[in-house]
């Protein structure tokens, strides 16, 4: 599966050019997406279904409030109501969100996973794995020249031991230093044939790009790791090819996605947002952010909103339709740095619509919105 910014055509319109689009549509060859009626990760399952997210520090997480893109990622399943259980023998991550396990190993080069990973697949037996490995491989030019055929005899350590596993692979994000930017761009470059072999010989692995396009300088913790604010743009991405759902983000702080209204309603800068900014201040009757863009279908939407509440209570917006009945999104309280993720389906015209966030109770600043249908699988 790669999933990429582009337009939807069956469920954003114009505006999906303002917004940033996730797709589970294929592109190459190379890519083997799972169609929405077969999601890897799927609503109705009598049991969970076992995820093993597996890398280096940006699976564990580059910074302290995130975890990577495992909080979100995790956050948008639940929302769907899909069962999933995160496994690995490393438990680290914010305590207050999500399933903190997984088998992200900071520092740890693809030689170092490919010594680990037979033993992790014995002890836990997942069903699906997202596998993001390679950055510590990228260091010269030697060990970047040999990256791609230590990938690919991972993933056939991994797909012998459990045949019947589901591996997503994953390019890696691209780094500050020319150098170094040069060699992960060469190393992502071959990643797409490498899986194509793999699929030929009736191996389940399918892949995705999490990372291309998405990030700014401001999205950086250091050279090497995007920080919590990016990952959670890369969580969509990999939301997308777990699900087969096509999903747009919209950020609450950009004019061109969302008005504000409403004294003191105001951007603030903050990097664990995932446009580096978010909606604070949303404290009046009158206070509001009004989302606008098209969809293409008239339907039933689900509306994912990343909202940060620090109120150590639960707090909720009023939200809207086109004008219509006002229902109630809420939020667990993290804090003003940790968002959370909370879900409302609304009924959507095609062509032209309004979605807009008002004050409910206490408060609850809004970062982004992410809009698909309803799922169904």
């Amino acid at each position: 599966m790669r999933a990429l910014a582009r337009v939807l055509p069956a469920l954003i319109g114009s505006a999906a050019l303002i917004g940033t689009a996730f797709t589970a549509g294929t592109v190459t060859s190379a890519t083997n997406a799972p169609a929405a009626d077969d999601p890897a990760v799927p609503i109705n399952r009598a049991t969970p279904t076992k995820l093993m997210p597996i890398g280096d520090s940006n699976t564990a997480g580059g910074d302290a409030p995130g975890a990577s893109y495992r909080v979100d990622l995790f956050q948008m399943l639940q929302a769907d109501n899909r069962p999933v259980d995160f496994v690995g023998s490393v438990t680290s991550g914010p305590t207050v969100v999500g399933d903190r396990n997984h088998e992200g190993h900071g520092g740890w080069t693809l030689g170092q996973i490919q010594g680990g990973v037979v033993g992790w697949l014995n002890t836990y037996t997942p069903d699906v794995i997202t596998l993001q490995i390679g950055t510590n491989d990228m260091y010269d030019d030697a060990s970047a020249g040999a990256a791609p055929g230590k990938l690919s005899a991972l993933i056939d350590t991994i797909t012998t031991t459990l045949p019947n596993v589901r591996v997503f692979v994953s390019a890696i994000p691209q780094l500050a230093n020319a150098d170094h930017y040069s060699r992960v761009a060469a190393f992502n470059y071959t990643i797409p044939g490498i899986v194509a072999a793999k699929v030929a010989a009736g191996k389940k692995v399918d892949y995705l790009d999490a990372n291309s396009g998405l990030f700014h300088p401001y999205d950086f913790v250091d050279m090497w790791h995007p920080n919590y604010g990016a990952a959670s743009k890369a969580a969509v991405r990999w939301y997308a090819a777990l699900t087969g759902q096509q999903v747009t983000r919209f950020e609450a702080e950009q004019s061109a996605n969302a008005s504000i209204s409403g004294a003191p309603t105001k951007r603030t800068q903050i990097t664990s947002a995932s446009g580096g900014a978010k909606i604070g201040y949303i404290d009046n009757p009158d206070s509001f952010v009004k989302f606008s863009f098209e969809v293409g279908t008239t339907g039933n939407y689900r509306i994912r909103a990343r909202g940060a509440n620090g109120m150590n209570a639960t707090c909720t917006h009023k939200v809207s339709a086109n004008g219509g009945p006002q229902q109630i999104v809420s939020y667990p309280s993290y804090s003003w740095d940790l968002f959370a993720i909370s879900k409302v389906d609304l009924p959507l015209t095609a062509g032209k619509n309004t979605v807009t966030f008002m004050k409910g109770d206490c408060y609850t600043e809004l970062d982004a919105i992410d809009i698909s249908l309803v799922p169904t699988a």
